[in-house]
């Protein structure tokens, strides 16, 4: 019986499995901090911000709402990116380790979806903040903006990170 080779792991191979871990923590991290934040300005001093979760009830707000968008599509979108960024990662690391063979279109395909998916987090989070009642502008004496926070911006960015790990390294 012939003795199986073990898979040499280089310094390129390191780089790919570090950077789709630490997209995995920053989408996981993002899912877990603030994703909406309430800023507010006023002639007489600016209150600290309102900062709100993914997972936080948006009933009453969504009760006066302009838009007919929902939380329920920036969450939706918010989990499935980290679940995607999560099945890069594996695939990378797993690849990399040579557990895992996993390469062509269907790698390439994959690696984009991961890619649009995470920056339609951003754009869902940013159009449902925008439709929001609590965006007032009344000039210098009182103004409050609703807004996409870190929480957003950590999914996105986890997620185009590992799918750009798992687009560039070669899987064997």
């Amino acid at each position: 019986m012939a003795k199986k080779k073990a898979k040499k792991v280089g310094l390129f191979d390191l780089l790919m499995m570090l950077m789709a871990a630490v997209g995995l923590i920053l989408a996981v991290v993002g899912i877990c901090v603030p994703f909406f934040t309430q800023v507010s300005k006023t002639l007489f001093g600016d209150p600290e911000p309102l900062n709100m979760g993914l997972f936080d009830d948006y009933s009453a707000l969504e009760a006066v709402m302009d838009g007919n968008m929902t939380i329920t599509l920036v969450m939706a979108f918010a989990i499935v990116s980290l679940v995607l960024t999560a099945l890069a990662t594996a695939l990378v690391i797993l690849g990399k380790l040579g557990v895992l063979r996993f390469k062509g279109l269907i790698k390439l395909l994959f690696a984009i979806v991961v890619i649009v998916i995470a920056a339609l987090v951003i754009t869902f989070a940013a159009t449902y903040a925008a439709q929001s009642p609590l965006n007032l502008d009344g000039g210098d004496l009182v103004s409050t903006s609703f807004l996409p926070a870190t929480g957003a911006y950590l999914v996105m960015a986890g997620g185009v990170v590992s799918g750009v790990a798992l687009l560039v390294s070669k899987l064997k």
